[in-house]
């Protein structure tokens, strides 16, 4: 049996565990042809009309879901009575966020536990294939209406089912419009649960007005103010606007009429027809060219994870077993849980921290808390718990291989008690001893350690912690290894002055009880025979960060160094940046925040991926905009944790200078603009307000080291992380919202491999209700929808956002004509035939001149980025070169 056909049949016959649970909650579990949803249904009408009349959800959207577990559920403990049947338990694991988590259990009634297991790993499969996918507004526009189509107990979709899904109080919309959308639900199409495409995409453009609309603006400049475009028209259109001019043609072949006609052909248009308005905003609206995303630009690229494991960034945990805030006192609640293990490995990251500390009853298992200081105060959760989570979760995801990182704070006897959890639980997963081709041990006295690559040690998990070779330190405080806030170069954001304060804020004895580093205690042999390609390495006391650094970097081991985040600020200060680089292109570094962040907020990843660390640890259960860059920089490569650093992060011989130069990259020009806003009222209708504004911001080289004089950190020359933000034009009733013309131009982009967009949606108090970064290599060009996301990471689809991209390689007024000819040699040689052609018969109608076709200017291709953008008119045909001579030297004879 298919997968397809095990989640879509509904033969699977499920009991809804609820309280006091009986067969007549029997239901048929199963997902919707796209899939949207998964959905029961009770087979009992009278329960099912009950539950739907007290709005009792009976479905959940897929992309919400995060786990699909099989067997003995993991967020309560089964009474005695039903133990016999806790193999037949099937737990779906959803919420709006990773530590706001709802847990929806069913109890098959099947007995062969292989058809669960099928379902489950199916449902699984599905639902990953569906978070990571980028989909357009039609996509999302018919997935809200998925419930009223298929979980209902009357299956149907007509006006007032729309209505109440997209304007229940019917603010956005007036009778004439919802008038106009029943006609399209014919009888024949009120009988019939599914509506298709071309009516779907028909409601889409009465909702959103199209007609006076920016989108039909855009149509018009294409069919030159027809009522329909030409194909012809329409492919020249695609291959100037929509067209990524940074790809090679020889290998990305541009849009051919071929493909137009075989794409319309399957939305089922009439392959002879024009370009009709229907026809353009479902081509805008589709999966296949309305996008924002690359979606080949986020496959996992097998060929690319044969290097060294240390020429990756790695997607790590810092404090993994936290749900909340450190702190007792502070906002929200503070504990230790096993499911954040869970959920840190199904969001891909591939390196999480286990605390372990002695248990309190000499004979029990060790546990993981935050240690016994005077601040702290969170419950244990035991080890072999947390390592029975990791099994279930570390490879469900991605076969890649799991570090991890062992702060042992054990004695002798625990620690031996810990070896054999980790022994029993993971067995053959576990890697006890170095690969036949990779020897702990450099040949040489160079330091040259060679690494396994990610896939050599796919299905493996390392563990991170000191081998025996070091001796047991005492105490150091972690202002030894960090720099005072008041004498950094750092500028701190708003969230970090608060947590500034709010650290300055406790007692002198909670300060220093926070700032102290207990020391690890030394590895027993046990342990020690377990670690091997991530050795901690042990700085030295009395010696500097460099020297340090160097040490670590010629050391003839594989080991991972560990260092807060203000080291790189450090020797960025101290002009010992390069240190950092070479320690990050021969061993592993690994970066966590520093001791003040008692709120567990998160420090830009962007400086530390710069220099090549390849763990930069962060909080996963704060939402904020760093861990949202840290998401985007890992939804790469198919999510599987491991993203290859750029090559002059990875080459020896290279240094990188970031105020000063970047090796081996071409500059780009990247243009936003921002035309409108679309059905941001899906999102909550408490949280939108009409007078949104967006902001934009360029992740690239941090302010504080694109500045010659790092000293100085007041005077700013960079504009690249201003927010610019647009208010909404006018008040007006629609599920459109349009800001104001603006074009923002981002010049001389130099990291193309670590440059992000980032889109903040603000209602009126100025809180961020949606977001979505971008990376800048997946981005595709012309006039995209962005697909909105929610603070947490989850997609807020329909909600999103129509934006004109522009990349292309930056130039310098001093270098356009030879930037020109090898632009586009082709283009060049063309435009100069037309300008002899022209100064030859000046008086000639050249019809098949384009003005613009190769206007090539400092800024931007199309024009200087000085002269703003008007609203979108209907262009005209252009004058005759010479008429224009005439009318202009008419002009001046008047004068």
């Amino acid at each position: 049996m298919s997968t397809d056909s095990i989640l879509k049949d509904g033969k699977l016959t499920f009991l809804k565990y609820e309280e006091n649970f009986t067969i007549r909650n029997s239901v048929c579990l199963q997902i919707d042809p796209t899939p949207y949803i998964l959905y029961w249904r009770y087979k009992d009408p009278k329960v099912f009309n009950t539950k739907e009349l007290a709005h009792e959800k009976n479905y959940i959207y897929l992309e919400r879901i995060y786990d699909v577990r099989v067997g003995k559920p993991t967020d309560f403990d089964l009474e005695s009575h039903e133990k016999s049947f806790e193999r037949n338990f099937l737990t779906v694991v959803s919420g709006t966020s990773i530590t706001n988590l709802k847990f929806t259990h069913f109890v098959c009634l099947d007995k062969d536990e292989k058809k669960l297991k099928d379902f489950g790993s199916a449902l699984f499969a599905t639902v990953q294939r569906v978070r990571r996918e980028e989909h357009g507004l039609l996509y999302h526009f018919r997935k809200k209406l998925a419930p009223k189509m298929y979980a209902a107990f009357t299956q149907r979709c007509l006006e007032e089912d729309i209505m109440r899904v997209y304007d229940k109080h019917k603010k956005n919309t007036t009778k004439t419009e919802w008038s106009a959308v029943g006609k399209l639900l014919s009888v024949n199409s009120r009988k019939n649960v599914e509506i298709d495409d071309q009516k779907l995409i028909k409601i889409i453009m009465i909702l959103t007005k199209f007609e006076g609309s920016r989108l039909e603006a855009i149509f018009r400049k294409i069919s030159e103010d027809e009522p329909v475009a030409t194909k012809l028209e329409f492919g020249e259109w695609l291959r100037k606007n929509q067209h990524d001019h940074r790809l090679n043609d020889a290998r990305f072949n541009q849009v051919s009429d071929r493909k137009i006609h075989k794409i319309l052909e399957t939305w089922q248009y009439s392959g002879d027809s024009a370009i009709t308005p229907q026809i353009f905003t479902h081509w805008m609206a589709s999966d296949e060219c309305g996008v924002a995303i690359s979606a080949q630009r986020m496959k996992l690229d097998v060929a690319s994870m044969r290097e060294p494991i240390n020429r990756y960034f790695i997607d790590s945990s810092h404090n993994t077993y936290c749900s909340g805030n450190q702190l007792v006192y502070a906002i929200g609640h503070c504990s230790a849980d096993v499911e954040m293990y869970r959920q840190a490995l199904l969001c891909g990251c591939r390196c999480v921290e286990l605390d372990v500390w002695d248990n309190r009853d000499k004979d029990g298992d060790p546990v993981i808390t935050h240690g016994p200081t005077a601040v702290m105060g969170m419950n244990e959760i035991c080890l072999r718990e947390v390592c029975e989570a990791i099994k279930e979760c570390a490879f469900k995801t991605t076969p890649y291989p799991l570090i991890l990182s062992i702060e042992n704070h054990l004695g002798r006897r625990q620690q031996e008690k810990m070896v054999q959890i980790f022994h029993h639980v993971f067995g053959d997963l576990l890697l006890t001893g170095p690969l036949p081709d990779y020897p702990l041990y450099a040949r040489e006295a160079s330091g040259d350690v060679k690494y396994p690559s990610p896939e050599d040690l796919k299905f493996k998990i390392l563990i991170k912690a000191k081998k025996k070779r070091f001796e047991k330190q005492e105490s150091r405080s972690r202002e030894d290894s960090s720099i005072d806030l008041q004498g950094s170069s750092i500028d701190l954001t708003e969230d970090e002055a608060i947590e500034n304060e709010r650290f300055n804020e406790l007692t002198e004895e909670q300060k220093a009880a926070q700032m102290l580093q207990l020391p690890e205690e030394s590895s027993c042999s046990e342990l020690s025979e377990i670690i091997n390609y991530m050795q901690a390495f042990e700085s030295s006391r009395g010696v500097s960060t460099a020297v340090n650094l160097e040490n670590a970097t010629q050391d003839t081991v594989p080991c991972i160094v560990s260092a807060d985040e203000n080291t790189v600020w450090n020797c960025l200060k101290g002009n010992s940046v390069e240190k950092v680089q070479n320690l990050n292109k021969s061993k592993i570094m690994r970066i966590y925040p520093k001791a003040s962040r008692i709120y567990s907020t998160n420090y830009n990843p962007m400086i530390h991926w710069l220099t090549g660390a390849q763990m930069v640890a962060l909080n996963i259960q704060t939402n904020c905009p760093n861990i949202q860059l840290n998401y985007a920089m890992f939804e790469r490569n198919g999510g599987c944790g491991f993203v290859r650093k750029p090559d002059w992060l990875r080459m020896r011989d290279v240094q990188l200078k970031p105020h000063l130069s970047i090796p081996f990259t071409i500059a780009y020009t990247v243009e936003v603009e921002i035309i409108a806003a679309y059905f941001l009222s899906a999102m909550d209708s408490e949280k939108y307000r009409r007078r949104s504004t967006v902001s934009v911001r360029l992740f690239d080289v941090p302010d504080q080291i694109s500045k010659e004089d790092i000293s100085s950190p007041s005077i700013s020359t960079s504009t690249k992380f201003e927010a610019s933000c647009r208010r909404r034009t006018r008040e007006e009733t629609s599920f459109v919202t349009n800001y104001e013309r603006h074009v923002y131009s981002f010049d001389k982009v130099m990291l193309n491999d670590l440059s992000f967009i980032q889109f903040n949606v603000h209602n009126e108090s100025g809180s961020v209700f949606a977001q979505r970064i971008l990376h800048i290599d997946t981005m595709n060009n012309g006039y995209r929808f962005v697909t909105l996301r929610t603070p947490s990471n989850q997609c807020a689809g329909p909600a999103c956002l129509l934006v004109r991209f522009d990349l292309f390689m930056h130039s310098d007024r001093k270098n356009l004509h030879d930037h020109k000819q090898m632009y586009n040699p082709h283009a060049f040689e063309k435009e100069s035939d037309k300008w002899e052609r022209r100064f030859s018969n000046p008086f000639a109608d050249l019809d098949g001149f384009d003005g613009n076709e190769f206007l090539l200017v400092e800024g931007t291709r199309r024009g200087s980025v000085e002269i703003p953008p008007t609203t979108p008119t209907t262009p005209t045909k252009p004058m005759s070169f010479g008429k224009e001579l005439l009318e202009k030297i008419a002009f001046w004879k008047k004068k």
